[in-house]
Order: C-alpha cells, then structure tokens, then sequence
C-alpha cells in the first residue's frame, strides 16, 4: 500500500496541472489533415496585434515628408548620442581624484559637450515642430515618440 502524504499530493497535483496547462497553451494546432502545425512568427504577431501597431506606424511614417522623417532619424541618435556623453561626465566625476586639475578640466570639457549636445536636441525638435507645421501635419505623436 503507498502513502502519500499532503504535501506530496499537493504536488503531484500542481505538476499535473501544469502540464495540463501547458498542453493546452502549447502552439501547435491541428490542421484539416490532422497535422501538427506551428504558428509562424509572422502568425503569431498578426494574431497578437503586433504586426497591427507595426503597419499603423509605418502608415504614420509615410504620410510624413522623407525629409521630416529624416529629421526623427537625426533626432533619435543625437539623443543616443547625448546618453552616451551624460554617461561619460557620470564617469569623469565618480574618479577619487578630482582635484587634479587635468581631470577638472575634463570634467569641464565634458560638461560643455553636454550642454551643447543638449542645445542641439532643443533646436532641432523645434526645426521639426515648425517642418511640421509647414507641412500641414497635424498630428504631432511621431514628434512626441521621437522626443520621448
């Protein structure tokens, strides 16, 4: 006679139920033929809404002159380019030995790319908001993904 005590029951029972629910989120499905078939990741984006929001934002994008859509692409990596600059004055100013001046100086240095860096993101989102404007585009959330 085996004896089981609740503990063990308890989780012979979750194992079970997680391999019930499992099989059933599995993502094969059976076609006419009775055949295994798996969802491509093409499917399964479609199906998920993904592919949706992908095409809603090229459709946003197309609608937007090539030069204004250039002008986001800029946008996008002088950000990238203001972290990567922020991050190195956090790095210049966390060394123990500030009070040497070379490394004043470049702490200094660092800070002013930083804020020039900083002058031409400013500007250029203005450039874009009046291209915009100019344009007649109305719809500011390409701006607004792009600034964010």
């Amino acid at each position: 006679m085996i004896q089981l005590n609740k503990h063990s029951a308890f989780d012979i029972k979750i194992t079970a139920e997680k391999t019930n629910i499992a099989q059933q989120t599995k993502e094969t499905t059976k076609n006419q033929d009775n055949a295994d078939y798996q969802l491509s990741d093409r499917e399964r984006n479609k199906l998920s809404g993904k592919e949706t929001q992908k095409n809603s934002e090229k459709t946003t994008n197309s609608e937007m002159p090539e030069y204004i859509a250039k002008m986001i692409e800029q946008l996008k990596e002088l950000k990238q380019l203001l972290e990567e600059q922020k991050e190195q004055l956090t790095q210049l100013q966390a060394q123990s030995d500030q009070e040497d001046e070379a490394i004043q100086a470049q702490i200094e240095a660092q800070a002013n790319i930083v804020s020039s860096t900083q002058s031409q993101v400013i500007a250029l989102v203005q450039m874009i908001s009046q291209a915009m404007k100019d344009a007649g585009i109305t719809d500011a959330g390409a701006l607004v993904s792009a600034i964010v």
